[in-house]
């Protein structure tokens, strides 16, 4: 059985990793825009700097509402007035955490496809991601109505240590829709980076770095499932209360590792210089192929252009087909921008699209 004490230091250690991720994370865009930090800031970076402040209401309820519980005696013989002072505050803390803890992880996914949806990882998809938006926002609100207005009725149960209906003090149906939402949303939102990532024009071991960065939400879903089966297995008293830490956390690790990877990069280069400079000498040769593929594009459609007729038509074809690469290679270079940052891209930057501005 672990301590309080070791609990409590384990709250605060998962604390100090999140928002180091978060700090990272934003040192890292940073490195990618520079002076354009402040006016080009995503709506995903805006939200995640909102989360992390519901993030910290959660971590200091959840601290705050189990080290009230530790120091309840065990015989309870509180007078009706100290009873009922004593139910407010737990039931207080105990909703604002959960508020702030659903609130957390169902934010870190809307952060996810909107970097998703700033990544064009959708394409011409974008159907499926308004659906999939769609989807997470309701089930996100089911989730809050059913807190509020669900089967604990009425509402002042929640602030009585004792309450009437003991949904109030089990959440056995909140917990079941909870969970049903939060690991379908996490599911899709596993599935979708695998599906578009392999549909991309980039080495095999790109793509691999990049399915394993998006796929970081299994832990998500392994630490909801184990928060609910401690919960089910004893949903009287607050063994939960780590186990809620540990999910929410790994939402905020999850949420920021995939676009840590420029201060990575920057920090692995400064301790192998070597691997920066075959970097480099393989960036190089991958410029110098796009800018011949796209020199040969346009000398076809120079070509087609002059004979006419018949040949126009096949040079419409051979034009088409030859600017498909053009575009793969930009689509690219933009995922390898926000991922990967500059250093990424040094010997990169001069590529020539078809049809489209030198990214």
């Amino acid at each position: 059985m672990v301590s309080s004490a070791e609990m409590m230091a384990e709250c605060w250690v998962w604390y100090g990793v999140a928002m180091s991720a978060v700090a990272v994370r934003f040192v890292s865009q940073y490195m990618v825009r520079k002076r354009n930090f402040i006016k080009d800031v995503p709506v995903d970076d805006f939200l995640m700097f909102i989360l992390t402040f519901i993030y910290t209401a959660a971590i200091v309820s959840l601290f705050m509402y189990f080290d009230i519980i530790e120091h309840i005696p065990l015989d309870n013989n509180f007078t009706l007035e100290e009873n009922y002072v004593m139910g407010r505050k737990l039931g207080i803390l105990n909703i604002l955490a959960e508020t702030s803890i659903q609130t957390t992880l169902w934010g870190n996914k809307g952060c996810l496809l909107l970097l998703y949806n700033r990544l064009t990882l959708f394409g011409h998809q974008a159907m499926i991601w308004k659906v999939v938006s769609t989807y997470i926002i309701l089930a996100y609100m089911a989730v809050i109505i059913a807190l509020y207005g669900g089967w604990c009725r009425p509402f002042s149960d929640y602030l009585v240590l004792q309450p009437g209906n003991m949904e109030c003090l089990t959440w056995t149906h909140y917990n079941i829709l909870q969970l049903t939402l939060n690991l379908s949303t996490d599911l899709i939102l596993l599935i979708i980076p695998v599906i578009m990532i392999s549909r991309l024009r980039m080495k095999i071991g790109k793509k691999l770095l990049l399915v394993c960065l998006f796929s970081l939400g299994i832990f998500v879903m392994l630490a909801a499932i184990l928060t609910k089966v401690n919960v089910f297995e004893n949903n009287v008293e607050p063994v939960w209360f780590l186990w809620c830490v540990r999910e929410v956390s790994t939402a905020m690790l999850v949420g920021n590792l995939a676009l840590c990877m420029p201060i990575a990069r920057t920090v692995w280069f400064a301790v192998f210089p070597r691997t920066a400079s075959t970097h480099s000498t393989t960036g190089a040769k991958s410029a110098t192929s796009a800018a011949g593929l796209a020199a040969a594009s346009k000398r076809s459609t120079a070509t087609t252009e002059a004979t006419g007729g018949t040949a126009s038509s096949e040079g419409g074809e051979l034009s088409r087909w030859g600017a498909s690469p053009a575009r793969s290679s930009h689509h690219d270079t933009g995922l390898d921008m926000e991922t990967y940052g500059k250093v990424g891209l040094r010997n990169t930057t001069r590529r020539v699209s078809v049809g489209e501005e030198s990214v």
